[in-house]
């Protein structure tokens, strides 16, 4: 089975161009439109992304690439992901995007972004989860 992650840069949080102290406003998907189903911007102007985001853009610092390079990077190394979703807004989005194709993140790099991004799982019915996909960090948490 393989993966197809959706929203690969976590509706444009992932590119920097999201902060927690601003709301987004212009021609953005957010600007267009804070209160976006899903991706509304107050439902994803959480903590958990606040840790995601320095995350990344420690490990794109020390890469010199961007945030969304080291987002799409990081989920082309996870197991099971078959392939990416790019969605790409214009050709220059896309441009961007397909430049992170040459990013290689070592271990170190990996594992923090996972931990950053990690979230706990119930036992049921996830609990499977954490047996078969042999990532060790789901140990450390418990369920609710």
């Amino acid at each position: 089975m393989g993966l197809t992650p959706w929203s690969p840069l976590g509706g444009g949080w992932l590119t920097g161009k999201y902060a927690a102290d601003e709301r987004p406003t212009g021609a953005t998907r957010l600007g267009d439109d804070p209160n976006r189903g899903v991706e509304a911007y107050e439902t994803r102007n959480t903590e958990r992304t606040h840790n995601i985001l320095r995350a990344t853009s420690a490990v794109a610092a020390r890469h010199g690439r961007p945030m969304s390079h080291v987002a799409l990077a990081w989920l082309a190394s996870r197991p099971g992901v078959a392939s990416i979703l790019l969605g790409a807004r214009n050709a220059d989005q896309l441009a961007d995007n397909l430049d992170a194709v040459g990013l290689a993140l070592d271990q170190e790099d990996i594992e923090v972004l996972t931990q950053a991004s990690c979230t706990p799982l119930p036992d049921y019915p996830y609990g499977f989860v954490r047996d078969w996909s042999g990532v060790a960090h789901w140990d450390r948490f418990d369920a609710p």
